[in-house]
């Protein structure tokens, strides 16, 4: 399909209900940077078993990426998003009523597994129903309203937390999904899959995780997956919180506001995106340009912000928050390096590679933590060193994107 002569309705109806959905998805991933003070204080959590905690909901989401890229090819996205919602809806519930770490362990990552589809499925149903031309405008669009509901998972969390508890923030976002299943049924127009392939799902599935992983555009960017964009939503959706409140002794309320702040940082930075994107062409702005010019900044700024450089820590965490409005080229750079009938695997592949990268960096940089409290370091201490060891990986992820040139690309 093109979006030639497109009505501005339909465009609305394919975006919003995807956008609600993503949006109560990434308010799930962040909202442990709010919880994870009164949920240690609950399980007497250490760094390491925090941090095992929050990224169970990146080892699912990345390890349902490469079937899911199957299912988006093969079945309708809206059809893959509702069925996986549930699990979703049943994660919440789990984690509402959990009394232990296993129950928590078990909810968060059944909410990993029933958000795994909430990004790719748009991202698979805006390239069957889009031109290529506005696929990086899109992208960044939809990373904007991820970013809005990192800002609902910040002060307004917080300010629930007296009135409902912890408990009655996952009940609460259990309805919410529910509302949003609602939406993707009856507001949603029909969306046909973009494969008609009749081979065996597994084999199918096998074959394109194979072509993907081989293709030079993707190895070249498995680094800055893992290190730079991994990371980011590692520190982001966890290890920002106990950073503010241990590291520049802000209180819980003081935390949430910052994190509040740079929400809407981030929200703002994926809108000059989307804005971007429309105009690289005009512009001769190649995608990789701007890409290595954003990690740059980023590592740069990382590093500013960890020494304090400027002497406002709210401003050195905003500019770093600024650059990873570039993660989006990412994926516009991977599904344009594939047919269209590939699209769903080839954007699922590059996801693995990212949620698995925020898995191990979320639980690495809690194991760093302790290893570092373990021998005499301070809190604050600790976590200066573990953010130490993010930046550098930021660094090697950098060389080698730049020493690994892009291959051309196979179409526009």
């Amino acid at each position: 399909m093109s979006t030639a002569g497109l009505p501005s309705p339909h465009l609305a109806a394919v975006f919003l209900p995807f956008a609600a959905a993503y949006f109560l998805s990434y308010v799930m991933r962040s909202v442990n940077a709010v919880l994870s003070e009164p949920l240690t204080a609950e399980f007497a959590l250490t760094a390491s078993q925090l941090g095992l905690l929050s990224s169970s909901y990146f080892l699912t989401f990345a390890i349902m990426q490469i079937p899911l890229g199957a299912l988006l090819d093969r079945h309708s996205p809206r059809r893959v998003e509702i069925v996986l919602l549930m699990f979703a809806i049943g994660g919440c519930v789990l984690s509402s009523i959990a009394e232990g770490f296993l129950a928590l362990w078990l909810g968060r990552a059944m909410i990993g597994i029933g958000v795994s589809a909430c990004l790719m499925a748009s991202y698979t149903s805006y390239r069957l129903c889009f031109a290529a031309d506005r696929q990086a405008s899109l992208a960044s669009l939809m990373l904007m309203v991820g970013s809005f509901g990192g800002l609902a998972a910040t002060l307004p969390v917080e300010l629930l937390l007296p009135m409902l508890g912890w408990r009655g923030v996952f009940l609460l976002t259990a309805l919410l999904f529910l509302l949003s299943v609602a939406g993707l049924i009856w507001l949603l127009p029909a969306i046909p899959s973009a494969g008609t392939s009749r081979e065996p799902y597994w084999r199918y599935t096998i074959a394109g995780a194979r072509v993907i992983f081989a293709h030079p555009q993707v190895r070249r960017l498995i680094p800055v997956c893992i290190f730079t964009h991994g990371g980011f939503l590692a520190v982001q959706s966890l290890w920002m919180g106990p950073w503010l409140r241990t590291v520049e002794g802000q209180t819980a309320t003081d935390a949430a506001s910052s994190l509040l702040v740079l929400g809407f940082v981030v929200m703002l930075s994926h809108l000059a995106m989307s804005w971007l994107g429309l105009r690289l062409s005009t512009w001769r702005l190649s995608i990789d340009r701007v890409l290595i010019s954003g990690c740059l900044l980023m590592l740069l700024f990382s590093a500013a912000a960890i020494t304090n450089v400027w002497g406002w820590p709210l401003l050195g965490w905003s500019l770093v928050f600024v650059t990873t409005s570039v993660s989006g080229l990412i994926y516009v750079k991977t599904s344009l390096a594939f047919p269209v009938g590939m699209g769903g695997r080839a954007n699922t592949g590059i996801n693995f590679v990212v949620f698995a990268g925020a898995f191990g960096m979320q639980w690495g940089l809690g194991l760093i933590t302790d290893v570092a409290l373990s021998v005499g370091q301070s809190e604050a201490e600790a976590l200066s060193t573990a953010f130490i060891g993010w930046v550098i990986l930021q660094a090697v992820a950098l060389v080698w994107l730049v020493r690994n040139p892009g291959p051309a690309p196979s179409r526009q």
